[in-house]
């Protein structure tokens, strides 16, 4: 009776063990800007486009105005994706209010605001989670301190990452506040940071870095491996055939399929 026992017992293990191995985990799909391939970027319609899409996650960039609100904006200037020009560090929040962040994408989206930070967490909280990227554009004077009073204003710490080029600021983020989960970026391997031991726990890298050697290596030492920007449906499958954790992509609806094949 025993011996059958065991045998029972070793079965079930070895059926466990086998469901275990079988598990795939599921790649993070990450709207860059949103869904900035189907919408003006860091625009409130970009990041509803990125919810209706399927993005679990959104990154967007964040930078200070001369008086110090935080707004979403890529560039230092406004000139690209604005229809006024200069620099940002140079404008007032009510300056940069009644702009159109949305024209240049198409005349459907003419009138689009240039959000707050308070405005995209607003829209998004309890449905989509935001990587908020701090963009040190020399000029600023207190990002790191004003966003992450805005995360803890909003209660938003475990709904986000923040993270940045700029490795001290990614630390200072630490600082202020250890519970909001915080991300080193980089397009070369960094030469004068020890990414591996550091307090920082998500890698976002470049596409051209993401080897297998990098990401075991990463996945070894407990550290998240994000990868930017990929559209490329190959590229995509590829990555999540290395094991990444996240991919940021303009066309979130185009991971979405790749994730579904996978799973068929």
């Amino acid at each position: 009776m025993r011996t059958k026992l065991n045998w029972v017992f070793s079965g079930i293990f070895f059926f466990l063990f086998l469901l275990q191995c079988s598990k795939t985990p599921q790649v993070i799909i990450t709207g860059h800007r949103g869904a900035s391939g189907s919408a003006p970027e860091n625009t409130l319609a970009s990041l509803r486009r990125a919810m209706e899409l399927g993005a679990q996650f959104s990154e967007i960039d964040v930078q200070e105005t001369k008086d110090g609100r935080i707004i979403l904006l890529h560039d230092d200037t406004l000139n690209r994706t604005t229809n006024d020009s200069g620099a940002i560090w140079e404008k007032n929040w009510d300056e940069i209010k009644p702009l159109d962040a949305g024209f240049w994408f198409s005349n459907e989206c003419a009138g689009e605001p240039v959000p707050l930070l308070e405005e995209a967490i607003d829209l998004v909280n309890g449905k989509m989670k935001l990587n908020i990227e701090l963009k040190v554009n020399d000029h600023e004077e207190k990002l790191a301190e004003r966003v992450v009073r805005i995360i803890e204003n909003k209660k938003f710490a475990e709904q986000c990452i923040v993270t940045s080029f700029d490795f001290p600021t990614a630390l200072r983020v630490v600082e202020l506040n250890p519970e909001i989960k915080t991300g080193f970026i980089f397009g070369r391997m960094p030469e004068n940071y020890d990414i591996w031991s550091s307090s920082v726990p998500v890698l976002s890298i470049h596409k051209n870095l993401a080897t297998a050697e990098f990401i075991n290596h990463a996945h070894a030492v407990k550290k998240e491996v994000h990868v930017w920007t990929v559209n490329d449906t190959t590229k995509m499958q590829e990555l999540v055939d290395l094991g990444v954790d996240n991919i940021i992509t303009n066309y979130p609806e185009r991971l979405q399929k790749v994730l579904e094949k996978q799973g068929s």
